[in-house]
């Protein structure tokens, strides 16, 4: 019963550590965590394969033969077999306890940082359609005018290098950070990985996972190239402590259009481009149907590849991964689950109204 604790106690501070984003943000996001979580990165980077892919495979294995033998050892116990089944059972609760504490303490207290909008000095105070308008149409201009640059494949399909994606990730945030004087984007961290195992995250229709417990970003190494270089700073995002998906989402534009690399910075732009026009369809059909017709023809064919990648994968398992993931961000008090994802519009505006979208 006493491994039950920790979990009780860190459940309790980390209710608690939304009260208080500024004392997180100061004394564990920027302080404990970054020390700590540099230094797991730093281990784990060595490896060119992912730790934690292999950590997940192994506590699943686990998982199961702990309890088949857990029933079967308490089924041949005697005849008070369910005592013996329930003491057992209150250990695996004890296993859980001890997790779901590591989790909390080496990452998810950032989930109650200072929001990042505060952080970058944004205005992300409600827009309006006008507000709306102009963002997309700077991003349109920016799409158009970076997809001239790129690279393509014999399909006309933009073709993205990979390995430089995934290994000048870090590179990429502290660039940035030094551009910017956010010093906190910077620091010393692994490079993204891919997931061996990628066809199981496409056939759940996941582009990406960041695995706190080895400080892992990890990638779909099967997705298609449009998005891929926004999933690997959209994950070390995550691997520097920001928590949140619109967040991460946003970081991925603004590391994306600070790197001076085309194809990362195209990437990026596309994923802020259509979270803001999906906003603006929602609002004002017309103006999204002016700004879609903008759209060069390489444009249209990198997103026509993307969704017929996609397509193939539609069914009960994306279902349930995206039902998975909606509980998951609800469970960290993110109010919107899923949809949390597209509120990085909010701070894109923020960044138009800067002038420095």
């Amino acid at each position: 019963m006493f491994w039950l604790l920790p979990g009780l106690v860190f459940f309790g501070l980390y209710r608690l550590a939304f009260v208080f984003p500024q004392f997180v943000e100061t004394v564990y996001s920027r302080s404990i965590f970054r020390v700590t979580n540099q230094a797991l990165s730093t281990v784990t980077g060595v490896l060119p394969f992912s730790l934690g892919e292999f950590m997940l495979y192994a506590f699943v294995l686990f998982l199961v033969a702990f309890i088949i033998v857990m029933i079967v050892k308490s089924v041949l116990s005697g005849r008070r077999w369910w005592i013996t089944l329930i003491k057992r059972f209150v250990v695996l609760l004890g296993v859980a306890s001890m997790l779901y504490a590591l989790f909390v303490g080496l990452w998810a207290f950032n989930y109650a940082r200072q929001p990042l909008g505060a952080t970058l000095a944004l205005d992300t105070s409600p827009a309006t359609v006008e507000e709306l308008y102009s963002t997309c149409k700077v991003l349109v201009s920016k799409a158009v005018a970076l997809r001239e640059i790129v690279d393509e494949d014999e399909n006309g399909v933009f073709m993205l290098d990979r390995d430089a994606a995934m290994i000048d990730t870090a590179k990429y945030y502290n660039m940035t950070a030094n551009d910017t004087g956010f010093d906190f984007l910077g620091g010393s961290f692994g490079r993204a990985k891919p997931v061996l195992y990628s066809n199981g995250l496409s056939e759940t229709n996941i582009t990406g996972i960041y695995f706190p417990f080895s400080a892992e970003a990890n990638v779909n190494a099967h997705s298609p190239d449009l998005f891929f270089a926004a999933t690997t700073l959209h994950e070390a995002a995550h691997q520097r402590g920001f928590a949140r998906e619109d967040e991460a989402n946003f970081l991925a534009y603004y590391i994306g259009v600070h790197s001076s690399d085309a194809a990362s910075e195209y990437s990026c732009v596309m994923l802020a481009l259509v979270h803001a026009m999906n906003k603006l369809h929602g609002e004002d059909e017309e103006r999204f149907s002016e700004l879609r017709a903008m759209y060069s023809p390489g444009m249209n064919a990198d997103l026509q590849s993307n969704r017929d990648y996609w397509k193939e994968f539609e069914g009960k398992a994306a279902d349930i991964s995206e039902q998975v993931n909606n509980t998951y961000l609800k469970s960290n008090l993110q109010a919107d689950g899923v949809k949390s994802y597209g509120r990085m519009v909010d701070l894109l505006i923020g960044l138009w109204r800067s002038g420095s979208l």
